[in-house]
């Protein structure tokens, strides 16, 4: 199976709910988490996390996004830019 044939296209949701996240940073991931995009399992490797802050009335909320690195990247040449 080549890989091109395993890339998974991610819909209009994951898309704006990602483009809304502007600091994205590489850690290392020491508990176990699901990769937004593909909800592969992350776990004792680096993997990009990104915080999205919901303003609103009350107090803000914060969501914590993991995306694996491959996908991560396959993400960024989907977009364009």
């Amino acid at each position: 199976m080549l890989w091109y044939n395993r890339v998974q296209q991610s819909n209009v949701n994951h898309d704006w709910a990602l483009n809304k996240i502007t600091n994205w940073q590489l850690k290392f991931c020491w508990i176990p988490q699901r990769c937004f995009l593909s909800n592969k399992s992350i776990w004792a490797r680096k993997a990009y996390h990104g915080i999205r802050m919901i303003t609103g009335p009350g107090e803000p909320v914060y969501e914590h996004r993991w995306v694996d690195s491959n996908e991560f990247i396959l993400w960024q040449l989907q977009k364009g830019y």
